[in-house]
């Protein structure tokens, strides 16, 4: 599309691309993590949904079929996955993620409505806010996964993980990152949004130091999922430096989160729930590593290289290898 090429009308723009890589495949990966438990008809609805949804956004994405089926998608996934939330939560940061997960939701038709008669002004905001939106929720998921298995590993190799829920810092993120997704539909404020952001990436580099990676002897798996989170750190910093000192723009830094967080954390946590639900060992599976360290080289690539476009096209193709990869790595581990 950069290069001038006559694409699918839903790829014949940024914001078809980015609308595209959040909630068409960043929402299916949401979807499939939290979505384990509903019966198979739910499920089926859901897939449904969402096919028609891609197919019908790539060939006319300002239809109102698009529109419609990719509400009802986002509907229906809300529907599903925040009242467990609302109900089973105790502690006040754990109710927030149902809130979380209904504005990602909410977000699909007002990203939608914007790209068929919104200015690009509009566009833009809404997109920023979006990746803001999917950074808490991997800052939040990510906790919860990385932690106790961290903790696990460590203690089996005779170590004791002292700061392992850090309760004070997970609800310091969720405020920064709300406060700065606020502030940015504020005229004047996205200086505000910019130190907000750069405060959430210091607390998920402080939470991520304190899990001890490091000491998890021979667990690529979980150093794979470190490097998703430092990503998200990386993405955080890069997009407060954009807001308040104007050193890049913040649509180039928001790829360190869709391409070097999302890509990687989602990928890994694939590969984890694949190969442990069928009693493989992930930390022996030497696909993993490699699976995200394309995703890192893809994005470094695509941040270093924004205005060349063999620097894109080779950003693209890490990308894919890695998904290629992945692929291979779920059909070698038959299901149970």
């Amino acid at each position: 599309m950069l290069s001038g090429a006559a694409l699918l009308p839903g790829w014949a723009s940024v914001t078809g691309h980015a609308h595209e890589l959040l909630f068409g495949f960043g929402l299916a990966v949401v979807t499939g993590f939290l979505v384990t438990r509903s019966p198979r008809p739910r499920v089926l609805a859901l897939a449904g949904l969402w096919l028609l949804g891609r197919i019908s956004f790539l060939m006319m994405p300002g239809g109102a079929l698009a529109l419609l089926s990719n509400f009802a998608f986002a509907l229906l996934l809300a529907a599903t996955v925040a009242p467990p939330f609302l109900r089973g939560a105790k502690k006040l940061r754990n109710r927030a993620i149902a809130p979380l997960l209904i504005a990602i939701c909410a977000a699909v038709p007002s990203v939608q409505l914007a790209f068929v008669s919104g200015p690009v002004w509009l566009q833009f905001l809404l997109l920023q806010q979006s990746v803001l939106l999917f950074s808490l929720l991997m800052l939040f998921m990510g906790g919860r996964i990385i932690a106790p298995a961290a903790a696990g590993a460590i203690e089996r190799s005779g170590g004791t993980l002292h700061h392992r829920v850090q309760p004070t810092i997970e609800g310091a993120m969720l405020l920064t990152v709300a406060g700065a997704i606020i502030a940015l539909a504020i005229p004047g404020a996205p200086p505000l949004a910019g130190l907000l952001s750069l405060a959430a990436a210091a607390l998920a580099l402080l939470r991520l130091v304190r899990w001890r990676l490091w000491a998890c002897r021979r667990r690529p798996d979980l150093w794979c999922l470190g490097a998703g989170y430092a990503w998200l750190v990386v993405g955080l910093g890069l997009l407060g430096l954009s807001w308040t000192l104007d050193l890049l723009p913040p649509s180039r830094a928001a790829h360190a989160i869709t391409v070097g967080a999302l890509g990687t954390l989602s990928t890994a946590v694939m590969a984890r729930v694949r190969l442990t639900r069928n009693r493989h060992q992930p930390a022996q599976q030497p696909l993993l590593p490699l699976v995200a360290g394309l995703m890192s080289l893809a994005a470094l690539t695509r941040l270093l290289g924004a205005n060349n476009l063999a620097a894109l096209g080779s950003a693209a193709a890490l990308w894919s290898l890695a998904l290629a990869l992945l692929f291979l790595l779920l059909l070698r581990v038959p299901a149970r």
